[in-house]
């Protein structure tokens, strides 16, 4: 039996263990979940490698300094700079000075800048543009889009940041519909280079974005809130060694030195569309709106900064609607039992009575495809609303710390045209990030990442859980789906813990990475099987032909029944420790 309080002594068990190792190794990583990293070869102009040469590394948006020196191979190493661009100037004495301007430091990317310095005292070399750098630090497959990018891209949905990746080489289509569905246990769009819809693996700020029982992403994020997105497809490094599929990585804007933002409306009316030649009834309008704004702006210069946004999408209006209904004639109690008389019972009376009262009589026949077929449409009501803020801080020169919190709901809500048809889902995400890095000296740098992510799902039969599941075989153009799917109510609890620690450190001509990721995840999950009871009615029941599935009905002739029992309420729990140690000898 699973016993929770031995699972979470292991963990801590686990994490003291890891604090020891990553103590004894002094080792080195470049984990660079939510970082970059600039390394390179200082030499003179013979090609002699300059050991102990000082490289000044400044951020231009937010003046965060960073000093790393040379080793005696002339290599330099500075992991975890946050992303944005720079200035890199290389001192060393008896050498002239020599400065890059704007090098930009990207998502999980090394950035290779060597420096060649020449026996000039006083002088300074400065370096304003380059030949964008090819990455020759590690294999790893991947796509990346910048703010900019992302801003010049048509995406069609501007409410799904998964869109994004569809441009990337290696993505395919899925052969079926339903990804990205917090219940339809269909998994996620992302799906690279036949690794299917299941093994994909998601961060936000290096911390775990993965919904634990869908295997898709927990929380979306507002396109005008990434900075960069990525997704790495194949070769990943050791960090990323738990999912077989792809890595989708979204780093967040900050705020900087500068008051930057943005405000934006994005109108879908159709209206503006065409009616399609084969649809049935009047065109039904429909309208989405999506607004908001980003504002990033410092708090204290050069030391603190902070970043919000708030972004809402307004779904309103109708949509096409077909349903096979009930005859008028059907409707008349005097009209129930003909074929069967000895059906006729008070019980499968008040039943029938019950089914008859969830079509509206204004849903009477009005399509030509069939004497029972009812064309109009239905009202649809989907509200989403997201919002978060960020702070960044350098309290000192060798630290810098940020936070984040973003919170997520949505609602989807239709009208229910034939009563018990309809769902109501009330979803809720919120994720917390915290990130600490720490200079110890010019050779050694520590990251250390919290993550909090919380998800609740709860989807219901609008109207009522206790609405009973009944389908109609051989309905002419479109039966009705009273009570919808059997697996309803869901009501999901999602709560996820994360820590992750990662040091780096220059050995002699060797780039060692350790680093550790302690996870705890909490899954409460109600989900229904069937204790409504599903009822199947048959033209042909019980030996007798009735004509219709309907015509069964009002003769009280079941064709199957099935009901489920409980209990439907599963507490999952669930922790990981998982560690990595790569050595990079040059």
């Amino acid at each position: 039996m699973f016993n929770p309080m031995h699972s979470f002594r292991a963990l801590r068990a686990a994490f003291a263990c890891a604090c020891l190792l990553l103590l004894a190794c002094a080792a080195s990583t470049q984990a660079q979940t939510v970082t970059g990293t600039l390394q390179g070869t200082i030499s003179d102009s013979n090609g002699a490698v300059v050991p102990g040469a000082t490289i000044l590394i400044r951020n231009v948006e937010t003046g965060q300094e960073r000093t790393v020196t040379t080793n005696g191979e002339g290599f330099y190493l500075a992991p975890f700079l946050p992303l944005g661009k720079y200035n890199v100037t290389a001192t060393s004495k008896g050498f002239g000075n020599v400065q890059r301007e704007g090098v930009e430091v990207t998502l999980n990317q090394t950035y290779v800048s060597d420096f060649t310095l020449n026996p000039t005292v006083g002088d300074t070399v400065t370096v304003t543009t380059e030949v964008a750098p090819i990455n020759t630090s590690n294999a790893e497959i991947k796509g990346s889009l910048t703010a900019q990018e992302i801003l010049d891209k048509p995406v069609a949905n501007q409410g799904n940041f998964l869109t994004l990746a569809e441009t990337f080489t290696g993505y395919q289509e899925n052969p079926t519909s339903g990804q990205n569905n917090p219940t339809l246990s269909s998994g996620s769009s992302i799906n690279f280079n036949g690794t299917g819809t299941r093994g994909a693996t998601f961060q936000i700020n290096g911390v775990n974005n993965d919904d634990s029982s869908e295997n898709q992403n927990r929380q979306g994020a507002s396109l005008s809130t990434i900075k960069e997105f990525q997704v790495i497809t194949n070769n990943f490094t050791a960090e990323f060694g738990r999912g077989y599929g792809a890595v989708v990585l979204v780093q967040t804007k900050s705020g900087t030195n500068d008051i930057r933002g943005d405000v934006y409306l994005y109108h879908n009316d159709s209206a503006l569309n065409a009616k399609s030649f084969f649809a049935h009834g009047p065109k039904p309008v429909n309208r989405r709106n999506q607004y908001g704004f980003t504002t990033g702006f410092p708090i204290f210069k050069n030391n603190l900064f902070g970043f919000v946004s708030f972004d809402q999408v307004r779904r309103t209006g109708d949509l096409n609607y077909t349903r096979d209904v009930l005859l008028a004639s059907e409707r008349t109690p005097a009209n129930w039992f003909l074929t069967t008389p000895a059906n006729n019972t008070p019980a499968n009376r008040a039943f029938i009575q019950s089914v008859v009262d969830r079509f509206p009589a204004e849903l009477a026949p009005n399509d030509s495809r069939s004497a029972r077929t009812f064309s109009g449409q239905v009202g649809i009501d989907q509200p989403l609303d997201d919002y978060s803020g960020r702070l960044d801080w350098n309290p000192t020169s060798d630290d810098n710390l940020f936070a984040r919190w973003q919170y997520t709901r949505q609602i989807f809500d239709n009208e229910d045209n034939i009563i018990g048809e309809a769902t109501k889902q009330n979803n809720k995400q919120q994720n917390i990030g915290m990130t600490w890095t720490h200079v110890f000296n010019p050779s050694t740098v520590g990251e250390f990442r919290y993550g909090l992510g919380l998800r609740t799902t709860l989807v219901g039969i609008k109207a009522g859980n206790d609405t009973p599941i009944i389908r109609f075989t051989g309905s002419p153009v479109s039966g009705s789906i009273i009570g919808n799917a059997g697996a309803f109510p869901i009501n999901r609890w999602q709560t996820d813990h994360q820590f992750v620690y990662n040091l780096s450190k220059i050995l002699g001509n060797h780039q060692v990475k350790t680093g550790t990721d302690i996870r705890r995840q909490q899954l409460d999950d109600n989900a229904d099987n069937f204790s409504r009871g599903f009822y199947t009615f048959n033209a042909s029941c019980g030996g007798t032909n009735y004509g219709t599935a309907y015509n069964a009905l009002l003769n009280g002739c079941v064709a199957t029944f099935q009901k489920g029992f409980g209990p439907f309420f599963l507490e999952n729990r669930a922790g990981e420790a998982n560690f990595y140690f790569e050595d990079n000898w040059k």
